[in-house]
């Protein structure tokens, strides 16, 4: 093994970056003593959007898809270059745990903000970070709304948070085409309940595929 990627994603409030976190502590805990290192990133890296995202996002209405697509292939390249090519190069073996994946472009660009999906494969061409292993967390749409509503109440939302896109997003992320699943190396995992339980979920499932790699 030298660089083994597994993706934690879903809708926005999902979990993602609560079960990521997580997640990578119980891995480490699970291999202690084992000749591999944990990481942990993230994709958007902001650093070709950063605060760019946000008035993208905000602004999702008035500004075409392919915009959106071009920002961030920017940004999964970098992220792509800076961290997996170089731990690729470092020659050890690694466990990314990677909050999203280029499975969210073609999902947001691709599916809801229908550009053409072969253009995105051509933008995205040079970006090999192709997760070994994708674990969606699938929560029913009425628990999401009620996670949002949950949130700070000063918090402003942003476009792809208000809740027709919500639901919108639930609809496309349950029910991939086969495949964005087969690429990807999808898999579902019941992201209700305590947060802990769900990481162990995750973890569990990750540490399968782990034990074919890590010696």
């Amino acid at each position: 093994m030298s660089v083994f990627v597994v993706s934690i994603d879903g809708t926005d409030f999902s979990g993602k970056t609560t079960i990521a976190n997580l997640v990578i502590g119980l891995l480490r805990q699970m291999n202690r003593g084992q000749n591999v290192q944990f990481k942990r990133t993230e994709v958007p890296s902001g650093f070709i959007t950063g605060a760019f995202t946000k008035i993208l996002r905000n602004s999702a209405d008035k500004i075409p898809a392919e915009v959106f697509a071009l920002a961030y292939a920017g940004d999964h390249l970098f992220h792509y270059n800076h961290y997996i090519k170089s731990l690729e190069k470092h020659g050890g073996n690694f466990v990314v745990v990677q909050e999203r994946s280029l499975l969210s472009t073609f999902i947001y660009q691709g599916i809801l903000g229908k550009t053409d999906m072969t253009w995105l494969k051509e933008i995205n061409k040079f970006d090999k970070n192709i997760p070994k292993l994708t674990l969606i967390l699938k929560v029913p749409v009425e628990e999401i709304i009620k996670r949002k509503s949950l949130e700070n109440e000063h918090r402003q939302f942003d476009k792809f948070e208000e809740l027709d896109h919500l639901k919108r997003q639930a609809q496309a992320y349950y029910n991939l085409p086969a495949d964005l699943v087969k690429a990807f190396h999808v898999e579902y995992v019941d992201g209700t309940g305590p947060p802990v339980r769900i990481a162990e979920r995750c973890a569990n499932r990750i540490q399968k595929d782990l034990e074919k790699f890590v010696k």
